[in-house]
């Protein structure tokens, strides 16, 4: 078997990457974070195996808010096994033993506002931490199995089985046909070329983004001895005869933690303030903040009524969707009450800044009595506003 390398890491330099890593983001369809990414990591050895699915009995495993991503009027599910290498947050170091493991997924394609992206079915992997820790995380569903993806001769041997219900994959690869890339418009395209996953936490729908540089792939053949992986989804497909396969060595992946998927606009990366437009102390605050505001700190405002607004909040939790409280969209994530207003200090001058951690020394219940009493008495001392006086942009 030919074997061959992904030329990973290549010249230009982004935001969003440590000091002194360096990318190139001609081939990204939409832009990454502005923050650092928070994981590190390697796919090897990749199996891709993709079968014509019915969208119809594809719908029924999707969240609300996703929609089925369609190649020329088709949707696809695939089966992927591979080994997750040098798994490690950002500025640490892979841990020996617990870093590098077999994970096995079910995935297929999905889209929301232009974005598109992958929804993982389900994702079965030989790691305690991952299935332990991604779950509350991310809301992946990782499951525990004895898995693994090792070479034997020439072929690439993969098998998986579930502990808590015994579902398995088991069979091997080989490779045929010259190393290629996929042309935009493409079937192969449209599997591999994906930077961003979506996945239900907690009831609402985030959104990761995943940057690495674009595929490379072969043309691959399959003896698929067991795929009860597949099969438990109903979908009406023969699971031991995928109607695609192809083969990669893999390559060099950075991921960056869930944000709310739901925007006041796709292209719009500002985070965002929620606050009563009926108010006189919230109208006070946003101005108070914004004349204050610290070099490139860019904040955007709302009046939670505001559809906009309402569109966004009516995506989260309900413990915060339910909330009288103002909100703060921070990096993609959602903060209420006392935890909403302390952290609007960091968009401050940095003598404002430092007040962050001495609020923080406040006890929670005190810091959310003070906020309910403020905000039930606000009225009584500032006067309501005729018309909503801060900005929106």
């Amino acid at each position: 078997m030919q074997l061959f390398l992904v030329n990973d890491i290549q010249t230009g330099a982004s935001r969003g990457f440590a000091m002194g890593a360096v990318r190139q983001d001609g081939h990204l369809p939409f832009p990454m974070p502005n923050r650092p990414f928070a994981i590190s990591q390697e796919w090897r050895e990749l199996t891709f195996m993709h079968w014509k699915v019915d969208p119809e009995r594809l719908k029924p495993h999707l969240p609300d808010g996703l929609e089925i991503d369609l190649f020329n009027g088709e949707a696809y599910v695939g089966v992927i096994p591979f080994v997750m290498k040098n798994v490690r947050p950002r500025g640490l170091p892979s841990v020996p033993g617990i870093s590098t493991f077999a994970e096995f997924n079910v995935r297929t394609y999905v889209i929301k506002d232009g974005q598109a992206g992958v929804f993982f079915l389900t994702l079965d992997a030989k790691s305690l931490v991952t299935c332990s820790y991604a779950p509350r995380a991310y809301g992946l569903p990782y499951r525990y199995a004895k898995a693994k993806v090792k070479y034997e001769g020439e072929s690439l041997q993969w098998r998986s089985r579930r502990s808590s219900d015994g579902a398995e994959l088991i069979g091997s690869t080989s490779n045929k046909g010259p190393l290629q890339s996929s042309d935009s418009n493409t079937l192969e395209h449209y599997f591999f070329e994906r930077y961003c996953l979506y996945t239900e936490h907690h009831g609402c729908i985030r959104r990761a983004y995943v940057y690495h540089q674009p595929w490379s792939f072969t043309e691959a053949e399959v003896n698929l001895e067991s795929n009860s992986l597949l099969e438990s989804y109903n979908m009406g497909l023969d699971a031991l005869s995928p109607d695609l396969i192809h083969y990669s060595q893999g390559l060099l992946v950075k991921t960056w933690p869930i944000e709310v998927a739901e925007k006041i606009h796709v292209d719009d990366r500002r985070d965002f303030l929620f606050l009563d437009g009926d108010c006189g102390l919230c109208h006070r605050l946003a101005t108070f903040i914004d004349k204050r505001l610290g070099k490139g700190k860019n904040l955007g405002y709302r009046p939670i009524l505001d559809e906009d607004a309402q569109r966004v909040i009516q995506t989260l939790p309900a413990k915060l969707r339910d909330a009288d409280s103002v909100y703060l969209i921070r990096n993609g994530k959602p903060y209420i009450r006392s935890a909403a207003g302390i952290r609007c200090v960091l968009y401050m001058r940095w003598y404002y800044k430092m007040w962050f951690p001495v609020l923080w020394l406040i006890p929670l219940p005190l810091r959310n009595i003070g906020y309910r009493l403020i905000a039930k008495y606000r009225h009584k001392f500032f006067k309501r506003p005729s018309e909503c006086l801060f900005r929106v942009d």
